[in-house]
C-alpha cells in the first residue's frame, strides 16, 4: 500500500468515528416538526458564509460567534474550543466560548503540536519533539501544561484517553516504537503494552472491563501491505496485554478496509487489493471476523464495506455491491442471513448512547432507514435529501444539512420520526456537536 492511500484511509477512519458524510441521497424534503427535548440540550457549531455560528437544540436562536472563521479538528474542553488552522498546521489555537466576540489566540505558543485530544475539562497534546502534555482548561497557555511523558514517538502521534489512562506510542529505550500507557496525570513509569504503533484512535475499542487494540507491529513499513496487524486485549485499569492473534497477524490492507463489529470483534477483508483507481476492491476479498478469543469466521463471500452489530452476534452490513444484509452468528459460523430490500446502500451505523444501541440506520440512494433489530423491517426516515449528516456518540439526534431546504441545519431524532429545523442560515459545514 503506498503512502498516499495509507494516509487517505487513516484520515477517513478518523472522520468516521465522529461523522458521516453523504452526498446527494434521495430527492425529497424534510418538514420541520416540534422542538428538541429540553432535558438533553446540545450545542451545534457550524459555518455559514465563512462565519462561525452555534445554536442550541432547545429552540433558542442561533448566535454568530466569530466572523471569517477558518479551523479544523474542533474539540471542546471546559468553556473553551481548541483547534488547528488547517490540516497541515501545528499551531494549537484556543477560543473562549463564553466570550461574545469569541477571541482566538495561539494556545500552543512555540510548541509545534502534532496531535491533541480533549477529555472533560482537560486537553492533551503532543509536540514534534515527542513530549506529551496535559492541561486543565483553566490554564491559559501551553507553557503552563504538565509534562506527562517525554519519550513519545512523534512519527506516530495518535493517542487515546480512556478512563483515567492515556494510551500512546512511545520510544522504548529511545529506539523501538511501543504502545504504552500511563495514568493521565503522568505519575509513575509507563506500562508497556506491545511492540508496534497504535496508528489511530479508531483502532481502540472497549467493553466493560477491557480495551481491545489493533496494533501495527511493523509501523515503519508504509509502502507495502504486510501481515503485521495484531489484536490485543488489556485490562482498563492497567495490566498485562494479551495478543489475540500473535501467530497469525493480519494483512494491513485487510484491516484498513475493515472496522470494528461490536466492542470485541473486528471485521477484516481477507485478500483485498487496491483496484486500478487506487481504492480498495471489496469484490475481490472475503469478509472475516476475528473475535477477542482469536477465533475467526467467514461472514460473507465478498468484502464488506460497512458493518454494525445490532444485537449479540447479529450483524447488519453492506457488501461490495451496495447490498445490505443481516447475518446471525452461532457456534463460530453464520447461522442465517437475510437480504434487506435496499440497493445502492452506502453506510450502516449504530446510534449509541451510554454504550447501548438506540437505533441502527442504513443510508441508501433512496434515503435513510431505521432497522428494527427484532423483525428486520425497515422504516424510512422523515428526511430523504441530504448533503451532509453528522452525529456523535452519547448525543441524541442526527444533525444534517438539508438540501431540500436550501442547505439549512436540521436535527432528526434517532428513531427517524421527527425532524427539527435549528437555524435559518444556509450552512456549509458542521464543525462540532457538544452537550450544552
Amino acid at each position: 500500500m503506498n503512502n498516499m492511500i495509507t494516509s487517505m484511509r487513516r484520515t477517513v477512519l478518523s472522520l468516521l468515528i465522529l461523522a458521516l458524510v453523504l452526498s446527494g441521497l434521495g430527492a425529497g424534503s424534510v418538514q420541520a416538526e416540534g422542538t428538541a427535548d429540553k432535558k438533553d440540550v446540545t450545542y451545534v457549531y457550524y459555518v455559514s458564509n465563512s462565519n462561525l455560528y452555534r445554536v442550541k437544540t432547545d429552540g433558542s436562536p442561533a448566535q454568530m460567534i466569530r466572523k471569517n472563521f477558518l479551523g479544523v479538528e474542533l474539540k471542546q474542553a471546559g468553556e473553551f474550543m481548541y483547534y488547528l488552522y488547517d490540516d497541515s498546521s501545528t499551531t494549537l489555537l484556543r477560543m473562549d466560548l463564553q466570550d461574545e466576540k469569541a477571541k482566538t489566540y495561539n494556545f500552543g505558543g512555540d510548541k509545534r503540536v502534532v496531535h491533541f485530544e480533549t477529555d472533560g475539562d482537560f486537553i492533551y497534546f503532543m509536540d514534534d519533539t515527542g513530549k506529551l502534555y496535559r492541561a486543565a482548561s483553566s490554564i491559559e497557555r501551553a507553557s503552563g501544561a504538565t509534562l506527562i511523558a517525554d519519550m513519545a514517538d512523534a512519527r506516530f502521534p495518535s493517542f487515546s484517553v480512556i478512563e483515567g489512562r492515556i494510551y500512546y506510542n512511545a520510544l522504548r529505550n529511545g529506539r523501538t516504537t511501543w504502545v504504552a500507557s500511563k495514568p493521565v496525570d503522568g505519575k509513575g513509569q509507563p506500562q508497556w503494552v506491545a511492540a508496534g504503533a497504535l496508528e489511530n484512535s479508531f483502532f481502540v475499542r472497549s467493553d466493560n472491563t477491557n480495551l481491545h487494540l489493533m496494533i501495527n507491529t511493523k509501523p515503519e513499513e508504509t509502502q507495502f501491505s504486510v501481515d503485521c496487524m495484531v489484536l490485543y486485549t488489556v485490562p482498563k485499569k492497567g495490566g498485562t496485554a494479551k495478543a489475540v492473534n500473535a501467530k497469525a497477524a493480519l494483512d494491513t490492507n485487510s484491516v484498513y478496509s475493515g472496522s470494528w463489529a461490536g466492542n470485541d470483534s473486528y471485521l477484516f477483508n481477507k485478500g483485498i487489493r487496491l483496484g486500478s483507481d487506487g481504492d480498495f476492491n471489496y469484490a475481490n476479498s472475503t469478509a472475516q471476523l476475528i473475535k477477542k478469543d482469536g477465533k475467526t469466521l467467514q461472514l460473507n463471500k465478498t468484502g464488506i464495506f460497512e458493518i454494525a452489530e445490532i444485537s449479540a452476534n447479529k450483524y447488519a452490513y453492506v457488501d461490495s455491491k451496495g447490498k445490505a444484509y443481516v447475518s446471525t452468528v452461532a457456534n463460530n459460523k453464520v447461522a442465517s442471513t437475510k437480504a434487506l430490500p435496499l440497493s445502492d446502500v452506502g453506510y450502516v451505523r449504530n446510534m449509541i448512547k451510554d454504550g447501548k444501541v438506540q437505533s441502527t440506520v442504513l443510508f441508501a440512494q433512496s434515503g435513510a432507514y431505521v432497522l428494527n433489530p427484532k423483525d428486520l423491517t425497515l422504516k424510512k426516515m422523515v428526511g430523504v435529501e441530504w448533503d451532509l449528516c453528522q452525529y456523535e456518540e452519547n448525543i441524541d439526534g442526527i444533525f444534517f444539512i438539508n438540501a431540500g431546504d436550501n442547505s439549512r441545519l436540521y436535527m432528526m431524532t434517532v428513531d427517524g420520526k421527527k425532524a427539527t429545523k435549528l437555524a435559518d442560515e444556509k450552512i456549509s459545514r458542521i464543525v462540532l456537536i457538544t452537550k450544552a
